[in-house]
């Protein structure tokens, strides 16, 4: 399991992330019809607007039964995140089976709670800064295709919209 990513920590992304408020605890209902079109429009259980922060991830808006431990802390640790690689090479991205894939098949969400596919775009500011992704994972294993690619990351597309419009 890849356990650092130092686009995490670049100064200008962690500036930007600070200057839209990502890194706040607040109520976000903006996003609130967005994850449900996420989930709805992938078909899949979970969906989640997240922020990475420079060693975390945070939930900024989500649908489905989140674990009461990840619920209890908003988050994750950055490198249980499944969108961290979008830090790495943003743009849209799916595992069909983290049983089987090499970098997160060892994490704890996939041993302990299950998690076994997900697809997600980054969720890019108009300064061009990765400030975290859209998202919706399932407890089963799942095929996904270059359409649902374009959706979800236009639906990432909509959320970097709504979070900027919303730090006015």
């Amino acid at each position: 399991m890849v356990t650092d990513y130092p686009e995490a920590r670049d100064r200008a992304r962690l500036l930007e992330v600070a200057r839209l408020g990502v890194d706040r605890e607040i109520s976000r209902d903006y996003l609130a019809e967005l994850v449900e079109q996420v989930a709805v429009r992938m078909d899949m259980p979970f969906a989640i607007v997240t922020g990475l922060l420079s060693d975390a991830q945070v939930f900024l808006a989500g649908r489905g039964p989140i674990p009461d431990w990840i619920g209890e802390v908003g988050g994750t640790p950055l490198e249980w995140a499944f969108c961290a690689p979008l830090l790495r090479r943003p743009a849209a991205r799916y595992v069909n089976d983290f049983a089987v894939d090499p970098e997160f098949r060892g994490n704890p969400l996939v041993t302990m709670e299950g998690v076994r596919s997900y697809i997600g775009a980054p969720v890019i500011s108009t300064r061009g800064h990765v400030l975290g992704s859209v998202c919706s994972l399932d407890v089963r294993p799942r095929e996904f295709d270059d359409g649902q690619l374009r959706i979800v990351q236009e639906l990432a597309d909509e959320a970097a919209r709504r979070i900027e419009t919303a730090s006015e």
